[in-house]
């Protein structure tokens, strides 16, 4: 099946959630987060979100999208797609009380040497329509032809005027272990469902060695790590995160964090590695606000 230009523009209807203690408590839970900032809920203060929280939403609305206007993409065909790029800015902290809403958005249809290179923006605003996170997610559907040579397209949602690259030598690495059960508990926890991750003969039809970490979970578990040590603890400074998804992580493994120096003392410059030695996230960036 072709992946068509014309699917440029097309949109979901909106998902909507407010945010509860539980959940967000479940989320921090997903990635084994033990920071006390997301399940202590005693006096007046909400609960702040994981940055990646809104990514189960997200998600929604992608599923949502595929559902209503993407059919043209077969069941298989949609088993074969990688999630390869993922880029959201954080446009304020998100805490248990909001309602948020998420639609997304095809807004890049491109030919890739192994497949259609998709491109959906998820934008999510609260009750009053204000902005809350700004989505860029990219899949690569191997082995699906596109019926238009590739056209530039916006991919980065950050609001960088010059995006820091890794170099030199890590000035910090953290060994992250990934449980045999990981992805049963994100899936459930993050409700971020895949059979993918958690049913060994799909992973087994789709050519996988056997079940893999979902990639938002993956970012998810840097996230938690990065948020502890370069922010301080405080997940109300991350304004933004991106980063490339080039390798599967088994379950269960241990993966390395790797942070690397930065000219610009409020991007974290980072990337993450499998057990194997090889790259699962690449060129990663973590976007701080506020004092750390």
């Amino acid at each position: 099946m072709l992946v068509y230009s014309a699917m440029m523009g097309l949109t979901s209807p909106a998902v909507t959630e407010t945010l509860e203690d539980r959940w967000v408590s479940n989320y921090a839970a997903a990635v084994a987060d033990t920071s006390g900032a997301y399940y202590d809920n005693r006096g007046a203060v909400a609960l702040p979100a994981h940055p990646a929280y809104l990514s189960h939403l997200e998600w929604d609305a992608i599923g949502i999208l595929f559902h209503s206007q993407l059919g043209a993409l077969t069941p298989q065909e949609r088993m074969q797609g990688v999630h390869v790029f993922n880029s959201t800015r954080l446009h304020r902290p998100l805490k248990t009380g909001d309602t948020i809403s998420a639609t997304a958005t095809v807004v890049g249809v491109e030919r890739h040497r192994a497949g259609a290179w998709l491109t959906i923006r998820i934008d999510s605003v609260d009750d009053a329509q204000r902005p809350v996170a700004t989505s860029y997610t990219s899949t690569l559907f191997r082995g699906v032809e596109v019926d238009t040579e590739k056209a530039p397209v916006v991919h980065s949602a950050l609001n960088l005027k010059q995006i820091p690259s890794r170099h030199g030598k890590p000035i910090r690495t953290q060994a992250i272990e990934i449980a045999t059960l990981a992805p049963f508990i994100f899936s459930e926890c993050a409700r971020d469902y895949g059979a993918i991750h958690t049913d060994m003969k799909v992973a087994q039809q789709a050519g996988l060695p056997g079940l893999i970490l979902h990639g938002t979970a993956i970012i998810a578990y840097a996230l938690s790590a990065l948020t502890q040590h370069e922010a301080g603890g405080n997940p109300s400074l991350v304004q933004g995160f991106q980063t490339r998804l080039t390798g599967m992580v088994l379950c269960p493994s241990v993966m390395t964090l790797q942070v690397y120096p930065s000219e610009d003392p409020r991007v974290v410059v980072f990337d993450v590695m499998t057990e194997q030695g090889t790259p699962a996230l690449s060129d990663g960036l973590m976007v701080l606000g506020g004092t750390r």
